[in-house]
């Protein structure tokens, strides 16, 4: 008989308490059953804690979703031998942040069955019932939202794991879907508005945010349902005006000293040097190779790193955007030994050619723990969303008035402000369409959305902006770069192979075309 490796997690629970500081600490395993920790506040908010553990988790947002997804977007480089098959666009199903990612993703979900089964069938009177439901329905929903893109049909559980439940087949992306749309309305009922709970943690309107991202996928892929474009529209105005720009965007990443969880922040992921363990994995997986900020005890590895067309191409279209300094260590930088090292553009060939993103260095890094947090939605990308949506709907008059805030914002992150980026305006709605997925990029590289954006809007959409850019650019190294296959099979990711060979309701021939 196969051996599914999920995480059981239905009579103990391993969770991590949140301090006042919101660092993240993580407590003994207890024996208690899940009727002893249902029974009382302080138990719930612990279940809480313990589903947003394995949310920011090294296999999934801590490490693997960056060092696998980034690379399998087409607009960065790993230099990493585990991440070479994913850099070449030719993912394996043994691929090791695949094999990662799948487990955590689903050991994040059973945290959240086993919180929703018990606080739906309990009798007993909890003040904090329903927000932590809510924060329940949001992970889960999230989290499916991110596999059904990721990797098409997928298993759907949505009770607590047991042995009798461990094989599952591939559900319908329709079924899935359906789960998704179904829990985020009830997070925006059940949770709470600002200042309502714990100011770290989403409110109501992240669900609104996630729910229109969900229609605009269904809208916008192949065969899509334009109609959704409304229901996207519909949510995200509900958010419009709820949170607001920070004043500069070199304060979204700055580090000395950090400003965290600002009314830009939708969700975003909070780390801390009080946990156990390796909390995140980010600082080193983009921070170069032995950075002025650490010794040389402390090893960064600034594994991956934006590709040469991806930073060409926001300098080429808005050469003085502040942005460009905020997002991008290029030309050279500070080892520790106090010499330069020559990148991107300076150097074009080899692993020393290409640039290193910017916005998760953390002085205070010791090589096991961090305090930088993820930003995983802002309100920046909320106002893009806007944008975009309006101009499917009525075309791009109304739509400017989205995208020209985030403009305005970022030409104003410099002393004196900068020319550039210049307000839009006199653009049809093919030109507004092509443009606003290339803003998205030059607003939010790095955070988590570039695969996804670069799929969403259909296999065309994805030849034209990952392959032949990449393909046709002018230092291209054969030495270093690899050329992007022209392959449907890019489009998702493969069934990892260890659910293949553990899951006895999924066979080879369920894995997804090309692998």
């Amino acid at each position: 008989m196969k051996n599914l490796k999920y995480y059981l997690i239905a009579t103990t629970l391993t969770f991590m308490i949140v301090s006042c500081e919101s660092e993240l600490e993580l407590a003994p395993e207890t024996n208690f059953n899940n009727e002893q920790v249902f029974a009382t506040e302080a138990g719930v908010e612990s279940a809480i804690n313990g589903m947003w553990v394995n949310y920011v988790s090294g296999g999934f947002h801590g490490s693997a979703y960056h060092a696998l997804l980034n690379p399998l977007s087409g607009k960065f480089y790993s230099n990493q031998g585990a991440s070479e098959d994913a850099t070449s666009l030719n993912c394996l199903p043994i691929n090791t942040w695949l094999e990662r990612l799948w487990p955590d993703m689903y050991s994040t979900i059973n945290n959240a069955n086993i919180i929703i089964s018990n606080l739906e069938n309990t009798s007993v009177e909890l003040s904090n019932k329903e927000t932590s439901l809510g924060q329940a329905y949001f992970i889960r929903a999230y989290t499916y939202f991110d596999l059904v893109q990721l990797f098409g049909d997928v298993p759907l559980r949505t009770e607590p794991t047991t042995s009798a439940d461990l094989h599952k087949q591939r559900a319908a992306k329709s079924e899935v879907y359906n789960l998704i749309i179904s829990d985020l309305e009830k997070a925006k009922q059940l949770l709470p508005d600002f200042g309502e709970y714990r100011p770290e943690r989403p409110v109501k309107y992240a669900a609104n945010v996630v729910l229109a991202k969900v229609y605009m996928r269904l809208a916008g892929e192949d065969n899509g349902d334009p109609t959704k474009w409304q229901d996207a529209y519909n949510e995200l105005i509900e958010v419009y005006g709820k949170y607001s720009l920070v004043s500069d965007y070199y304060t979204l990443f700055q580090f000395d000293p950090f400003v965290e969880n600002t009314s830009e922040s939708i969700l975003e992921l909070q780390y801390g040097h009080g946990a156990a363990g390796r909390s995140s994995d980010i600082i080193r997986t983009y921070t170069p190779s032995n950075y002025y900020f650490f010794p040389s005890a402390i090893r960064t590895f600034g594994r991956v790193r934006p590709n040469k067309e991806t930073f060409d191409e926001h300098v080429n279209t808005y050469p003085t955007d502040p942005r460009i300094d905020a997002t991008f260590i290029y030309n050279s930088y500070l080892r520790n030994n106090g010499n330069e090292q020559p990148t991107y553009p300076a150097r074009t060939n080899g692993n020393n050619g290409f640039t290193y993103l910017k916005k998760y260095l953390d002085p205070t890094y010791n090589g096991t723990t961090t305090e930088r947090n993820m930003i995983k939605l802002r309100y920046a990308d909320v106002l893009l969303m806007l944008a975009e949506i309006e101009n499917e709907l009525n075309g791009p008059d109304n739509a400017y008035q989205y995208v020209n805030e985030v403009l305005e914002r970022a030409r104003n992150s410099s002393n004196p402000p900068s020319a550039e980026p210049a307000n839009w305006s006199g653009m049809d709605q093919e030109q507004f369409r092509e443009r606003i997925m290339i803003e998205r990029r030059f607003e939010l590289l790095g955070e988590g959305h570039e695969w996804f954006d670069t799929r969403r809007r259909g296999y065309e959409h994805f030849l034209q902006e990952v392959v032949e850019k990449h393909n046709s650019h002018p230092t291209f190294d054969p030495g270093t770069d690899y050329v992007y296959p022209v392959s449907i099979k890019n489009m998702l990711l493969p069934i990892p192979s260890s659910e293949i060979s553990g899951n006895e309701g999924i066979s080879q021939a369920d894995q997804n075309p090309g692998y």
